[in-house]
């Protein structure tokens, strides 16, 4: 999902029941809702999550209190965590603060993230090149998701 695929305010819970705003929450939490398992990748910025990815998580967990029609689309949700960046961390800092935030509203954040440092270093005109091992790394870590949410492989 893409910034522009989801565009919601800041969270405010004194403008949650507009009702066009209320319709775009909860064709996100559809989304989250309809999956087996969640592979979240984002960016660090000043070793933080990204403003909209926080954002987006406070609007969609947000619906389950506010309409009982909707329960809570983490809760027990198995969900590999993601990110790089321009840095040597790859990202390691803001993961942190991604699986407490997962954590929180339920989520069963996987053990060991995939981090990427110097992102910019690793991308080509054919997307992002790794070594071998690390390459290996990535296809464990999915590997590990599917096993944890009983998603066959292929």
């Amino acid at each position: 999902m893409l910034p522009r695929d989801v565009e919601l305010p800041l969270f405010n819970e004194d403008i949650e029941g507009d009702a066009r705003l209320r319709d775009k929450v909860a064709q996100l939490h559809r989304r989250f809702s309809s999956c087996r398992a969640l592979i979240v990748a984002a960016p660090e910025y000043n070793g933080q999550m990204t403003a909209y990815l926080k954002n987006m998580i406070d609007w969609v967990s947000r619906l389950a209190y506010i309409d009982p029609n909707f329960a809570n689309p983490f809760i027990d949700k198995p969900l590999l965590l993601c990110s790089a960046s321009t840095g040597s961390s790859g990202g390691m800092a803001g993961i942190a603060h991604a699986r407490a935030l997962f954590g929180y509203v339920g989520a069963l954040v996987l053990g060991g993230a995939i981090c990427v440092p110097y992102a910019a270093d690793k991308w080509s005109d054919l997307g992002f090149m790794f070594e071998d091992s690390f390459e290996g790394y990535i296809a464990t870590s999915v590997s590990r998701l599917a096993s944890v949410a009983a998603i066959p492989r292929t």
